[in-house]
């Protein structure tokens, strides 16, 4: 099998990618695959493979993209039979994501309901009681040690929390039709119509997608956030602090299609989500707005079907050391063999 692994997003690998194409390397290698990587490609560790020659190693069987999709290759790209994407993702530094159509809500197991359900229940009670337990208690999170500081007290209690993502993000801009702060503020309002219970909204910290501590689009955000409720029912927390806290305090978690959602599956609280996200087969699938009441009444929540879904993308889908990288990229293959 003829593998390249071609940048689409990020030319200079950071650390965190070069980690991840290491261990899928090993595990192609392992297989017997003869691996080039694009001639700007730079990663610490792959320094040696042999570079690739589009007038020789084209076409391959299989083309490694980092951060993109099937719907992002056009123009010039390598011609491969298979193409599988790599992407970060939560719960740490370690977890990655590999896949046929893309990350996040464009995920193959977004349109193809994975085998989650299958998971036997002592293997999940085991993986809640010591992994995700020691996930929680020391605030994990995917950007390492930056985010774990506690959050400002919203000072209310039996909340549903809203979790925003960056405006910019390609995850509400190219995978959604746009204008998801607009969509952040209908739901916003939407859920002190249905209830009258307070609603928080945790602000993504890089929400104008710079690094700092609370960027001036953010506090735009966040006035027109308040001023929804004269009566001061809504709490927008901002800043660089971890979200674990907020979750275990809220009565239900509302998203689009945010990685936090994984998170909020650590805490087992019931998920509403408008976007679409691979994950949507454990949540209330909100298609439509006006569904919001129908919605809160949480008596569709089905907490044993979601930490079977939790355990399932996090063991069987996601890799994190070589061994899992080992079993996806044989999953992968073996789809490639038939």
């Amino acid at each position: 099998m003829k593998v390249v692994l071609w940048p689409y997003r990020y030319d200079n690998m950071r650390q965190l990618w070069c980690r991840h194409f290491c261990w899928l390397v090993t595990a192609l290698k392992k297989k017997g695959a003869c691996i080039k990587r694009h001639p700007k490609l730079i990663c610490k560790g792959l320094e040696d493979l042999p570079v690739y020659d589009h007038r020789t190693d084209n076409p391959c069987d299989v083309a490694i993209y980092n951060h993109a999709t099937q719907a992002d290759l056009a123009g010039n790209v390598i011609k491969s039979f298979a193409n599988w994407f790599l992407k970060p993702t939560v719960p740490d530094e370690n977890h990655a994501t590999l896949d046929t159509l893309g990350y996040g809500p464009y995920s193959s197991i977004t349109y193809k309901r994975p085998p989650y359900l299958y998971a036997d229940d002592s293997k999940v009670e085991e993986f809640f009681a010591t992994t995700v337990a020691g996930w929680t208690s020391s605030r994990v999170c995917k950007w390492g040690d930056k985010l774990k500081e506690q959050p400002e007290d919203p000072g209310v209690e039996d909340f549903y929390l809203v979790l925003g993502q960056c405006a910019g993000d390609s995850v509400v801009t190219a995978m959604d039709f746009g204008g998801y702060v607009a969509k952040l503020n209908a739901v916003v309002a939407q859920l002190l119509r249905a209830d009258s219970r307070p609603v928080v909204v945790k602000l993504h910290p890089y929400m104008n997608g710079t690094n700092n501590e609370q960027p001036h689009f953010s506090k735009k955000v966040q006035e027109d956030l308040l001023a929804l409720s004269p009566q001061r029912r809504v709490k927008v927390v901002l800043g660089k602090c971890s979200v674990h806290p907020l979750i275990a305090r809220s009565r239900a978690v509302v998203l689009a299609n945010s990685g936090a959602g994984f998170e909020a599956m650590m805490h087992r609280k019931p998920i509403i989500s408008w976007g679409f996200p691979e994950y949507h087969w454990v949540t209330y699938d909100l298609r439509l707005l006006c569904d919001m009441k129908r919605a809160i009444r949480l008596d569709w929540f089905d907490a044993k079907a979601q930490s079977k879904f939790l355990y399932w993308y996090m063991q069987k889908y996601c890799f994190f050391d070589q061994a899992s990288a080992d079993f996806r990229v044989d999953v992968l293959r073996r789809e490639i063999e038939g």
